[in-house]
């Protein structure tokens, strides 16, 4: 998702925001986010927790995990040429 070193809106709001831990569940809650945003780009709390509901992660609350894609959906309504479509079979 990144382009070279410029991480996504999504990769850098999971960092400016504290959203990752360990880093095992990462991906999947990135992806999941992708997915979401694509969908909905502007989804309220409760989409956000529903949106990424099938990935679990041992080490946080998910609070700073939902405010990054709160901040990661801001970004990318105000940048619309850095959307990024998420399909099947990772293409």
């Amino acid at each position: 998702m990144a382009n070279g070193d410029e991480l996504h809106p999504i990769q850098q709001a999971f960092w400016d925001e504290h959203g990752l831990q360990c880093g095992y569940c990462t991906p999947g809650f990135i992806m999941a986010a992708a997915y979401l945003l694509e969908q909905n780009p502007n989804p309220t709390e409760d989409e956000i927790r529903r949106g990424l509901e099938g990935n679990l992660c041992r080490c946080t609350g998910y609070v700073n995990i939902v405010k990054a894609v709160q901040t990661a959906a801001r970004t990318m309504s105000s940048t619309p040429a850095r959307k990024t479509q998420v399909t099947a079979g990772g293409n």
